[in-house]
């Protein structure tokens, strides 16, 4: 294990992590295509990974599909695009 993938001393994995996960840290540290996942392969300028997704329209609190698509290199051409992953639960 490089030095840079230790967990702090003293720190308690188990607290976040849910009895039922398939992986512990130690198990993503020793995993190359997790640790892949840690850098990015793209450097300023270069053109991102293309993809597509529906668009929803939630604003009467149901979801309701619009028949639109977001397309990010089309959105892209367009105007700068921010994409923000992450879990709001």
């Amino acid at each position: 294990m490089r030095e840079q993938n230790k967990l702090p001393e003293g720190f308690d994995w188990k607290a976040f992590t849910p009895e039922d996960s398939p992986k512990t840290p130690m198990d993503l540290f020793a995993d190359p295509k997790a640790q892949a996942l840690s850098s990015a392969d793209l450097a300023h300028g270069d053109t991102a990974f293309d993809f597509s997704r529906p668009i929803y329209d939630f604003s009467s609190g149901q979801k309701i599909e619009t028949g639109q698509t977001f397309e990010l290199l089309l959105r892209a051409k367009e105007k700068p695009v921010a994409l923000i992953f992450g879990s709001y639960t």
